[in-house]
């Protein structure tokens, strides 16, 4: 008699496990995949140019200041350049609002970065060969960078500063 109990009881834990487990699997299942994560901007675009870019642009400014005279002054040209142009890509991910959602906004963005992508591009080819004459290159893609900040601010920020390369 005794074991005829164990066995009923052990009987009913199972189907209530079972139950308990199929009660989860169709909750689950109803609601769906979990949320995948997206970029959120934190902050706006005056306070992201200010803390992010400006003093971004500024480093790159500063490295443009002299012909690199070694290897390390060259591989500091491409890293400035290549922040740049990387931090540019988030213009792609900021808040919707009347700006942003204007057709002119990604192509600006997209101006911007290539242009800080072009220097860094001709900074490595200088940060391989160490030759002073591959700085002119380097001198002649500059302007673009400050030329493409400027279109962008005459376009969405007419109180912006003046980038100058």
């Amino acid at each position: 008699m005794a074991q005829l109990t164990r066995f009923r009881f052990v009987i009913v834990l199972a189907l209530a496990v079972v139950a308990a487990a199929m009660t989860v699997a169709l909750a689950v299942a109803q609601s769906g995949p979990p949320a995948v994560p997206t970029p959120r901007p934190i902050l706006d675009n005056g306070e992201m140019m200010d803390i992010f870019f400006k003093p971004a642009y500024t480093e790159l400014q500063e490295a443009m200041a002299k012909p690199p005279a070694d290897r390390r002054a060259w591989a500091t040209i491409y890293q400035k350049a290549v922040r740049l142009a990387e931090m540019e890509n988030l213009l792609f991910f900021r808040a919707r609002n009347e700006d942003t959602v204007k057709p002119e906004w990604a192509d600006r963005a997209a101006r911007a970065r290539e242009a800080s992508a072009d220097l860094a591009a001709a900074a490595l080819l200088g940060l391989r060969n160490v030759r002073p004459e591959d700085y002119d290159a380097v001198r002649a893609k500059y302007p673009a960078v400050a030329d493409t900040c400027n279109g962008c601010h005459r376009t969405f920020a007419r109180e912006a500063v003046t980038v100058k390369p």
